[in-house]
């Protein structure tokens, strides 16, 4: 169905309509980028304090064993 088909059938109004709503769509899917940024900053932040807390907390025996030798 072409867009003359749809505005011979339903009207200029209900084109109007759904444009507008294509519109809305856009605009509040442009509108969410700022905020995955801040999303994604905020959650590394989260991570690197988690990983010190819980280095800080954690007793030496118990954290995992680490070596510098090579297979």
């Amino acid at each position: 169905m072409s867009t003359f088909d749809v505005l011979e059938h339903h009207g200029a109004w209900r084109l109007a309509a759904f444009l507008g709503c294509v519109a809305v769509f856009l605009l509040l899917h442009l509108a969410r980028w700022p905020f995955r940024l801040i999303e994604r900053a905020l959650l590394a932040v989260q991570r690197g304090l988690d990983a010190r807390i819980t280095t800080a907390l954690t007793p030496p025996a118990a954290r995992p064993f680490h070596t510098t030798a090579t297979a």
